[in-house]
């Protein structure tokens, strides 16, 4: 029996970590490299046929994407890291 690991948790208080607000799938909608501004989007979330933008609460660089670019989270699990 395989185990699958467990997603990797944000920050709260980091503002380079951008998080799922809440369980659903997530579609990201920017790549490495990209600038953000704060309140900028960084991927959309969809849960009980309801979709949301997931925003970051700092701006920056996008230095890593935690998931894979459409992917199932839970709240609170990393999705973005900004430099």
């Amino acid at each position: 029996m395989s185990e699958v690991p467990a997603a990797e948790r944000a920050d709260p208080g980091d503002p380079l970590h951008v998080a799922a607000p809440f369980s659903g799938v997530v579609t990201i909608t920017v790549g490495v490299g990209d600038e953000i501004e704060p309140g900028g989007t960084v991927a959309t979330i969809e849960a009980m046929k309801m979709e949301a933008a997931i925003t970051s609460p700092g701006g920056g660089t996008v230095d890593r994407i935690a998931i894979n670019t459409v992917g199932q989270v839970e709240a609170g699990d990393l999705i973005v890291v900004l430099t």
